[in-house]
């Protein structure tokens, strides 16, 4: 698979998402087969979902790093993502893990779709 195809893929994903009000996406191409997406959606109640990944595609997906931060009046419900986290290191999944509130959970890497999905389970 080639960069711009997977980016192609989130673009479709994201037009599933019948929540969906309003987007910003910025994909860059760092080679045929690795790149950058940084993305902001905003939901019908207000909502919204900050998400960044680095990813290669060469064999597969394999999301270097990732977030999907999502926010409700101005306060994270949840977040997703690998990041080196001191208090996440006791997890099985790390470096995966999910923040819900004020606790870390086990998580595995979730996709942009599983997280949307998840999303629209808060929508009215």
């Amino acid at each position: 698979m080639r960069i711009g195809e997977y980016f192609h893929q989130l673009e479709e994903t994201i037009g599933l998402c019948p929540g969906v009000w309003m987007k910003t996406m910025l994909y860059d191409e760092r080679s045929e087969t690795k790149g950058f997406v940084r993305g902001l959606m905003h939901f019908e109640d207000g909502s919204e979902l900050h998400l960044r990944e680095f990813v290669d595609v060469i064999s597969g997906i394999d999301r270097y790093k990732y977030s999907y931060h999502y926010m409700h009046e101005g306060r994270m419900v949840f977040r997703y993502d690998n990041a080196s986290d001191i208090t996440a290191r006791e997890l099985r999944t790390y470096p995966h893990h999910k923040h819900v509130g004020e606790t870390i959970e086990e998580s595995c890497a979730p996709t942009l779709r599983e997280v949307l999905e998840e999303i629209a389970r808060y929508l009215p």
